[in-house]
């Protein structure tokens, strides 16, 4: 059984110099990874130190701050952006107690007046905390970093595939990514009580910096847990549901959950990459054996998960149109 995940170092995807046989050794040790475990640590991502510490600053002073002030900022229905109160989502499956973190979520920041507004109501500018912080300026400055380490892994993914890099990388033109930030308490030894509970993501990567508390978890191929190890200046890698289905499951969207059983509070804050509301998610690959799944469309998909959120709520019709956007 694997205790740890495998560790890939990625820096010769933005060495200048690198030759076309080192970027090609990159994205066969990410292939490789994923295809068993889902989920791989990157090294060498390059996110500047002060990007990443500025943003734990960030998320510090949002969960530090009085909550009252987020009273008329929480999520809702039609506009899953703000506040996320302690215990405020329940899973829908198992009957399970309601999940143990506080969150503020954030999407693809787009202005009102972006054309894409238009034709998908998924867009539009993200809630702020209304803090003295400079969480936007810190949150913008770090997306930017994990949109370029993402188009990077993304596109060595696509070479060792042999998928068209072109063709993927322009999925991700105004895209539904989005950003939570989590702050978890210390949560009791219970089978039935997570930060959050056992799931699979459904995006294509999920990264996530280095945390020092702990309490990441994947689920092995042997139904077995174990804790995600990073190295400080390293990040937890995993493929979500599109990206499995976009390689006709080659590589491998794992269940994980969070158990924070220290007596720290734990933050967090992964960055989700989602392609563009109108792009339909396919197999690209004829599908490995056994692997059967309908394409879906990015934005209609998105907008039932959200809306799943919400135990009075069932899933929609991935299919469902929801319009067309044209590049300008």
């Amino acid at each position: 059984m694997r205790t740890q995940l495998a560790t890939v170092d990625i820096s010769n995807l933005f060495a200048p110099h690198a030759d076309a046989q080192a970027r090609a050794a990159c994205g066969d040790a990410l292939h490789h990874a994923l295809r068993d475990t889902g989920f791989a640590v990157l090294r060498g991502a390059g996110v500047p130190p002060e990007t990443l510490a500025r943003m734990r600053l960030a998320v510090k002073a949002v969960f530090d701050a009085p909550r009252a002030r987020y009273r008329d900022a929480t999520v809702q229905k039609d506009n899953y952006r703000g506040y996320v109160p302690l215990g405020y989502f329940t899973p829908n499956a198992g009957g399970a107690r309601a999940d143990q973190y506080e969150a503020w979520k954030l999407h693809w920041e787009a202005s009102a007046t972006d054309p894409v507004c238009a034709v998908s109501t998924l867009y539009g500018p993200n809630r702020w905390p209304p803090i003295g912080f400079d969480v936007k300026g810190a949150v913008l400055a770090y997306w930017a970093e994990m949109t370029r380490v993402n188009d990077a892994v993304l596109g060595a993914l696509c070479e060792a595939l042999g998928l068209d890099k072109g063709l993927v990388l322009s999925m991700m033109d105004k895209p539904l990514t989005n950003m939570t930030l989590l702050n978890y308490p210390p949560t009791p030894a219970r089978d039935d009580l997570w930060g959050i509970h056992p799931h699979k993501d459904f995006n294509f990567l999920t990264l996530l910096a280095h945390d020092p508390v702990g309490g990441l978890e994947v689920r092995t191929q042997d139904g077995q847990w174990m804790e995600a190890q990073c190295g400080a200046q390293d990040y937890v890698l995993n493929v979500g549901d599109m990206l499995e289905l976009l390689t006709g499951g080659r590589l491998v969207s794992t269940p994980h959950r969070v158990v924070n059983r220290s007596a720290l509070q734990r933050q967090s804050f992964p960055y989700f990459s989602v392609p563009r509301f109108d792009v339909v998610v396919a197999p690209l690959l004829a599908p490995v054996p056994g692997f059967e799944r309908s394409p879906l469309q990015s934005g209609a998909a998105s907008h039932a998960i959200w809306y799943s959120n919400w135990p009075d709520e069932a899933v929609q019709d991935a299919a469902m149109d929801l319009g067309h956007y044209a590049a300008d």
